[in-house]
């Protein structure tokens, strides 16, 4: 590994007996600086995630909007640290570069969108001082806004919007506020609009919880903030990967720094009763940037190290191994260094520029599909009926652009329709569309906004490889829309939602993501739900069994759904998906 450098000295991967990091110049953010507060706000977040987590409107276990925008600030990280300038404006710009394409879910691409505008308006600085933070800080907000379609307030918009609010009312009372004076005035604004997600919308004070993504954006101003005083960050591993740009220079298409990156290794552990805090604990020991997350059956873990195989070794004794990827970062780094210097530019978002190695590869097929589906038989059931490649990813797994994109790749399609599956996913799907027709490449990426699992087989099964993608995109909506969708799983913890009670425990039963039945009994549950999807009438209904439930369990609630709705043919697949017992389409 390489040696520690000025942004690992002043994180808290310095260990908990070195001293606390200085406090950052309070006149102006140079590059440097700015790398280390997204450093911080990073690492902040990430000491939090499971709460954020949490903050789940359905008591179901399946939040993850902590994890996805963790996810897109460890992308927007890497990004910056990679910038090829040391100016404020460009590390801002790698770093919107980053976040844009490793945003997953809703929060994940709305944040992005906000490290893009705050990228705007730092544009040519070579550093910030406080009313230019100010102002990007606003920018940030108002460009999420033009991006998102139908805005929602009560959600991360808005707290964003408030903080740029906020550090703006601190220029109009101080014509050169102090940098500190604008992070603190930010996160105070940030904080009271937190509070006041559950009057702006009516399911948070159901729910008895405030909005995720605003309080991660919270969280992230609160990290910036305590960077800036030279606080430690206690309680999380910071990300250390990160070279100081002022030992940089110039780099040129002939020579390319050497830098120690070591190898992005990710991984699915399988097993009976893990003990995820423990695995969190000693994976972080042996990776940098590890995130380990999951349940007592499934951990996926990511990290950054020198030596695969000891961590390889080391997860094995907890289960079976799964999905294994392992990726030379340094080899990649140097590959997007040279291509910063690459006249073959393609733009982003007025301006965001991408290297040219995102470009497609040249089509040799018209039309394909890429489908989102979390589990091994889902996956083979996409691709049984034609998907040309699915992307691992649903609830708690949220795929990035960048993988939306990779997938659609490997298709070799001039036009690739993607079926997210998820409606957590659509907005990374439209993102990963928006950033390939920026691209220029002769792939052209379209979006289904399938919603669910069911809606997405509809879709597929509706494709016809020989009409148009406009056909097609007609016909598979009009398939979706004819599905109803039941999902089984359990309550994480005592509310009333939708007039429904539940208890901690219960299991639960949600028709197209609306909770309609909740009790012990899951033939119960599962058959309300049933009859109000209209099971009765319908002609196919078909039960994709959880990792989680044996067969033998799984005929006998088919057995009984074929005794209730006589009428119906009921199917059964092993779906294998986590989090959820069964995840019923009703035709």
């Amino acid at each position: 590994m390489r040696s520690r450098n000025a942004v690992e000295e002043h994180s808290e991967g310095a260990g908990p007996e070195s001293q606390a990091p200085a406090a950052i110049d309070a006149r102006a953010l140079d590059g440097a600086s700015i790398l280390r507060l997204i450093s911080g706000a990073t690492v902040w977040l990430e000491r939090s995630t499971e709460a954020v987590n949490a903050l789940n409107v359905f008591p179901v276990p399946d939040g993850d909007t902590g994890t996805n925008m963790l996810l897109t600030m460890r992308a927007a990280l890497e990004g910056a640290a990679g910038a090829a300038s040391s100016e404020a404006g460009a590390v801002l710009r790698a770093a919107a570069q980053g976040a844009v394409m490793g945003a997953r879910g809703n929060s994940g691409v709305i944040l992005s969108q906000i490290v893009a505008g705050l990228a705007r308006g730092a544009e040519g600085s070579t550093a910030l001082d406080g009313p230019q933070l100010a102002r990007a800080l606003m920018e940030g907000a108002a460009h999420a806004y033009r991006a998102v379609t139908k805005p929602v307030e009560g959600t991360i918009l808005t707290v964003a919007r408030a903080a740029g609010a906020g550090a703006m009312e601190v220029l109009d009372s101080h014509r050169s506020p102090a940098l500190l004076d604008v992070v603190e005035a930010a996160h105070v604004a940030a904080q009271q609009a937190v509070e006041r997600t559950p009057e702006q919308l009516p399911v948070l004070r159901q729910a008895g919880v405030v909005d995720a993504g605003g309080e991660g954006y919270r969280l992230l101003l609160e990290g910036m903030l305590r960077t800036l005083r030279g606080e430690t960050l206690a309680g999380a591993a910071a990300v250390t990967a990160t070279p100081p740009l002022s030992s940089r220079g110039a780099i040129d298409g002939g020579t390319v720094a050497s830098e120690e990156w070591g190898y992005c290794t990710q991984f699915v552990v399988r097993g009976d009763a893990l003990d995820l805090a423990s695995m969190r604990e000693e994976l972080q020991e042996l990776a940098a940037s590890a995130l380990v997350v999951g349940d007592q059956d499934v951990v996926r873990v990511h990290g950054h190290t020198e030596d695969p195989g000891r961590l390889l070794s080391y997860a094995v004794r907890y289960g079976r191994l799964q999905r294994i990827s392992i990726e030379d970062m340094d080899a990649q780094h140097d590959e997007w260094l040279r291509s910063q210097v690459s006249t073959a530019e393609i733009e982003l978002d007025d301006g965001m520029a991408l290297d040219a190695e995102a470009q497609a590869t040249a089509p040799v097929a018209d039309l394909a599909t890429v489908a989102v589906a979390p589990g091994d038989g889902l996956r083979h059931v996409f691709e049984s009926i034609g998907s040309a490649a699915v992307v691992a990813g649903g609830q708690t797994m949220n795929p990035s652009a960048q993988d939306i994109l990779h997938a659609a790749r490997t298709t070799h399609a001039r036009t690739v329709v993607v079926l997210p599956n998820n409606a957590n996913v659509i907005m990374t799907a439209q993102q990963a569309a928006r950033v390939g027709e920026a691209g220029d490449t002769e792939m052209r990426l379209l979006v289904a906004p399938t919603r669910t699992i069911p809606q997405g087989i509809a879709a597929q099964l509706a494709f016809n490889r020989d009409a148009s993608p406009e056909a097609n995109l007609a016909a598979m909506a009009e398939a979706a829309a004819a599905v109803r969708t039941v999902e089984v799983t359990r309550a994480t913890r005592t509310v009333e939602l939708d007039g429904v009670a539940v208890r901690q425990g219960d299991t639960l039963g949600l028709l197209d993501d609306v909770l309609v039945a909740a009790g012990r009994d899951l033939l119960g549950v599962a058959r309300t739900a049933l009859e109000q999807a209209g099971a009765a009438s319908a002609e196919i209904v078909t039960l994709y069994r959880g990792q989680d439930v044996r067969v033998e369990d799984a005929n006998v609630l088919a057995d009984a759904l074929r005794e209730a709705f006589p009428a119906a043919s009921i199917e059964l697949v092993a779906g294998g998906q986590p989090h959820y017992d069964y995840l019923i389409s009703v035709e």
